[in-house]
This record gives structure tokens, sequence and C-alpha cells, in this order.
């Protein structure tokens, strides 16, 4: 007598299917950001292979929770925590260790049980949840969980749960217009002004940004100007007199040199640019991370620049630069429109390495910035005012999270 597959496995009475495409968010975690109106969805499907149970009750459990579990030198952290610690009464070289979760989101939803073999669901999520992430120190983690219960003289109770992956996204498509801030700044006989992006998506792989300056030749000349990404991991925390941020760890990637033209005035623009790490390489061994905020845990980059000098009588010391800028990417499903043909004649400033330059015009105190846009004229214009977009955790984490004794 032969048994097929199928007779000798036996399915559980419930099993919960959820969509493998994580769900994602457009934009900080704030009431002022226009896009968090716009309600997230999660999909799935509950599957129920035993017909002689009849559900009286199916409920669906979504929980959210972010975790830190850091060991911090005592000596940056403020004194009621460490004079809270009975076991510190060493030098400040000790360290303290800082342990607590807090929970970020508890929904329910009920659904009706029809005798079905399968439900379908589509599941509301709150509007400011933190994307997940887990690093060495820190976590934020999502779940979706069904109970099933039934009554009678056999009532049974099932519980399947699966986890989910929240990301958030702070540019909504390859074809919104990226706004640029404008520095400026003077050291002696040397005169800058640069305009930088407040957001690049890794789907560009590099960074590009315009400098213009002006020198006294006489003195000095411009040799050569070094470009990097730097990335900061901020932990933090919560206690009675406020939230205390920890010392960022940072972690530099290689850098580009730029080198002027030999003939090159004030007038001109020049376009630096770095590659954006997404691979391992000998040269980074890390790859970038997308711009993170959460209750313990903010990730951030800025860009820097080394500007040397070559000095006709007495040695001109580099000048360091740093810009803050979000390093994010594009939601599923998009492509990006300005990945074109290099040799197409109808370009903008492009974001690809091997495209062509234009110079942006000057500008003066009374004029508005100019905005490089990396996807032609006619883009649509979203503005999303991103570094004003900051999200704060600082009410939740203070009712919520406390580090124990």
């Amino acid at each position: 007598m032969k048994f097929t597959h199928e007779s000798n496995t036996k399915l559980p009475p419930v099993v919960l299917e959820v969509d493998s495409k994580p769900v994602f968010y457009i934009g900080p975690a704030t009431r002022d950001n226009p896009m968090s109106q716009i309600r997230t969805k999660l999909l799935g499907n509950v599957y129920f292979n035993d017909s002689k149970i009849k559900w009286t009750r199916i409920t669906l459990h979504f929980t959210g929770k972010a975790g830190l579990n850091i060991h911090a030198p005592s000596s940056s952290l403020p004194s009621d925590v460490v004079n809270s610690q009975s076991d510190l009464q060493e030098s400040s070289s000790a360290t303290t260790h800082l342990e607590t979760t807090v929970t970020l989101c508890d929904v329910e939803k009920e659904l009706i049980f029809t005798h079905e073999k399968v439900i379908d669901f589509g599941f509301y999520l709150p509007p400011y949840l933190p994307p997940s992430i887990r690093t060495k120190h820190a976590f934020v983690e999502y779940s979706l969980s069904v109970i099933c219960s039934s009554s009678g003289a056999f009532s049974k109770k099932q519980k399947v749960e699966k986890p989910v992956t929240v990301c958030r996204h702070y540019l909504p498509s390859p074809s919104s217009l990226i706004p640029s801030v404008e520095y400026h700044g003077v050291r002696e006989w040397f005169e800058w002004s640069a305009e930088v992006p407040k957001a690049t998506a890794i789907e560009a792989g590099e960074i590009v940004m315009a400098l213009r300056w002006s020198v006294e030749k006489e003195l000095v000349e411009v040799d050569r100007i070094e470009f990097c990404i730097e990335e900061l991991e901020t932990y933090r925390f919560s206690t009675k007199a406020g939230v205390h941020n920890l010392p960022p760890m940072v972690t530099q990637f290689p850098s580009t040199a730029y080198h002027p033209p030999t003939f090159s005035n004030s007038s001109e623009t020049h376009f630096i640019r770095t590659p954006i790490p997404l691979v391992p390489t000998k040269r980074a061994q890390k790859t970038i991370r997308t711009h993170h905020f959460d209750p313990f845990l903010e990730i951030s980059h800025r860009v820097k620049l080394q500007i040397h000098f070559i000095a006709s009588t007495a040695t001109a010391q580099p000048l360091e630069l740093e810009f803050p800028i979000i390093i994010t990417d594009f939601p599923p499903n998009t492509t990006a429109d300005y990945f074109v043909d290099p040799l197409s004649p109808v370009q903008s400033v492009s974001t690809i390495s091997d495209s062509s330059m234009i110079s942006l015009p000057p500008t003066s105190a009374s004029a508005p910035p100019t905005t490089i846009q990396p996807g032609g004229d006619e883009v649509p214009c979203v503005d999303l005012d991103l570094p004003e977009y900051t999200p704060r955790y600082e009410s939740v984490a203070t009712t919520s999270s406390t580090v124990p004794p």
C-alpha cells in the first residue's frame, strides 16, 4: 500500500501568511509630514485547515518594540545615572550597563469567521512607526499574530506569529525634486560657497555637491579637495532629567580626490562627487546604511570636505567643512527615471558618474538658493523640507523607558 506525501503530512489547524513585501512609510515619523496622512496597510491571509473546528473568535494582534542594550562609559553619562549604580564606585573609565525596552505599538483587529478555508485581511498600521532595525546595541522589531479560540466542551486556542518588516523612505520617488542648502564661509584669503542636497538616494550611487571659491592667488592656490561620507551611529536613553545622547560612533568611508583645473576663476562651479559604498570592498569593508531614527538609535550622515592648499610663502593648513545630508532609498517598485543614456542631449544634472555638468548661475543674498535636481526640468516638485522633519520620541521615551537601577 502506497501513501502519498499529502496523506502523511498533517497541516496545523491555523496558518498565518503575511505579504513578503516590507510595509513602508514615506517621510519622517512626525505629524508635520504631509505624507503621514497616507495610511499604510499590511496584507495577509489566515488559513483554516481543520474544518471540524468552529472558531468563535479570531483576533489579529500587531505589536512593536524598541530596545537598548549597551555598556556606556560612565564619564559620558549624567551624574544621576552613575550615582544610581551601586557597583560604580570606580574611576571614570568604568562602564555602566544600560538595558531597557519600550512598546511602540499594540493594536488589535477582530476577524469574522465565515467557515471559509481562508480569510484575506488588510491591517492598517499606526502612522508614526520607526523602521525595523537590529544593531549590536539596539533593535526595533514588529510582529503580527493571529489568536483563534473556540468554545464548547473541547475548546481550543491557537496562536501563530509572524515577523513584520517596516521600512521608512525619505524620498517618495525618483522623480522627486531634491532641494539643496547653500552654505558660505570665509577664512582669511579663501572665500567659498557650497550647495549640498538635503537628501540623496543610494540608488544614485554617489553624492554630488557644487562648490565655488575665490582665493588670493598671490598667496595660495587650491591643490586638491578630498570628499568623503561619514556615518554617525548615536544611541540615546531617557532619565528623569530628560533625554541623553551618548557620543556618536563615527564611520568614515574612503574619500575621493578632486583636482581643480589649472586655469580656473571664481565664477566656475566645481562639482565634487564621492561614491556611496553599497558593496564591501578592500577599501570599505562596511557598507552604508540609510537614515534611521527610533527611541534609542539615530543613524545620520554628513559629507566632509578637506581642502588642501599650495602656499607660495607660509604653510597653509587644510580647511575642513562638514555638511549634513539624509541618505535614504526609494520605495519598492519605483524606477529611477534619471538613469538615462548619458549621451542624451536632453539632460540636467544627473547623478551618474559619467554625466555632463552644468554651471550654476551666481547667487546673491536676495536670490533664492539654486536647486540641483536629478531628473530634468519637468519633474514634479515634492519638497518634504527634510531637515526640519526630525522625529521626536522624547515624550514616548520619557514615559515608557527607564534605566534599571
